[in-house]
């Protein structure tokens, strides 16, 4: 059954990017860049009270390349591991099939 919303946590985002990306080695964090701003706000609870206020926005995510022991980094082979190469499949041989008739 669909629903309406899906949630990550930040390593199954990182996963997610890693495998979109195509990358299969290396620690990887993401780097998430915000802007804030200061404003005036009306609270709910009292909208005839004006309080200064910030406003926090995200601009955009990164994924870094980041050291093994890095906080909240993990690594790509672990979650997006790549293709192992397999050898072609042996080729069976036919039966040999008699050329007199019978």
């Amino acid at each position: 059954m669909p629903t309406s919303e899906h949630k990550y946590s930040i390593e199954e985002l990182l996963a997610a990017l890693l495998r979109d990306q195509g990358i299969h080695e290396g620690h990887w964090a993401l780097n998430v860049e915000f802007s804030a701003t200061g404003a005036s706000v009306k609270p709910q609870d009292n909208p005839n009270r004006t309080l200064p206020g910030l406003i926090v926005s995200v601009n955009n995510a990164t994924l870094v390349r980041a050291e093994s022991t890095a906080a909240g980094a993990i690594d790509a082979a672990a979650v997006n591991p790549g293709k192992s190469t397999t050898s072609a499949k042996p080729t069976r041989s036919r039966k040999p099939q008699s050329t007199t008739l019978q």
